[in-house]
């Protein structure tokens, strides 16, 4: 139960790794601090070019961290499974070690595989606004009037069957995307489908524990955004444009270092979905 948590520090050269994630982040929100600092004392006009580049830093250093989130999905996905058992006679209960290797470190990589994976986002998302849009806009035609109250409620319940459905089948498009790392691998939904009704127990929990992990994230992130803005409110007016500067990078930076743990358990449970038998 716990392993999703703790499975990272088993990992070989986790700590490189971590440290090399960590310190490439301090290094893009360093040269973002400085961007944002010295726009605060350029002229307006020069300071709209340096927003432009502000903004640029944390995109490439989004697309960074989920290209390693991806790539280490598929890493957990093609895992090695060791069987650990002292005596099969003795009634004990075998145990499945896996052994995962991290990525390694290719920033560039990262760089484009995280921004595949915002355009396979977007492509899974794709179906669902279509559904969407076609139930604000269809209509229902050519039925009794006698029983239109009956018709409504049968169509909005077909659609929230499909809108169940489809989110049901989002682990699975996110598994088969990272698998494959074809960005239309997401549109598979036969696929999915198969996944999920051969695997229903692993299935279910892995997303229940990812979505009550998910919720405790943010919980503390809203904690350490109230801290945030409470610092805010008293800096020194003086020095309102260093001072809030350096709170918000530091509060990124703070985010990334609970986010760069978390994302190891996102992508374990992800990558668990399904056994090894089906990789």
């Amino acid at each position: 139960m716990l392993e999703p948590f703790v499975w990272m520090f088993k990992a070989k050269n986790f700590k490189q790794r971590y440290f090399q994630l960590l310190f490439s982040a301090l290094l893009v929100l360093s040269i973002a601090f400085l961007t944002c600092y010295i726009s605060s004392l350029l002229p307006i006009d020069f300071s709209i070019y340096f927003s432009f580049f502000i903004v640029f830093l944390p995109v490439l250093l989004i697309f960074f961290i989920q290209g390693y989130f991806w790539q280490l999905t598929s890493n957990v996905i093609a895992r090695e499974v060791d069987i650990s058992a002292s005596n099969v006679y003795s009634g004990e209960k075998i145990k499945y070690l896996f052994k995962i290797e991290l990525p390694d470190f290719k920033p560039l990589n990262f760089i484009w595989r995280g921004f595949a994976g915002c355009v396979a986002s977007i492509l899974m998302m794709l179906p669902f606004l279509l559904l969407v849009l076609s139930s604000m806009y269809t209509k229902v035609f050519f039925l009794p009037f006698s029983n239109i109250e009956i018709y409504h409620h049968i169509f909005a319940l077909s659609y929230n069957i499909i809108y169940f459905v489809f989110f049901a089948l989002i682990p699975a498009m996110l598994w088969l995307y990272a698998k494959e790392n074809s960005v239309v691998a997401v549109w598979k939904f036969r696929r999915a489908i198969q996944l999920l009704e051969s695997y229903p127990s692993s299935y279910f929990k892995n997303t229940f524990i990812f979505i009550l992990f998910y919720l405790f994230n943010y919980f503390i992130l809203f904690l350490l955004a109230k801290i945030m803005y409470i610092s805010s409110v008293f800096t020194n007016p003086q020095l309102i444009s260093l001072e809030s500067c350096l709170i918000e990078t530091g509060f990124i930076f703070i985010v990334y270092v609970v986010y760069l743990y978390s994302l190891h358990v996102y992508s374990y449970l992800l990558g668990t979905i399904v056994p090894t038998t089906e990789v």
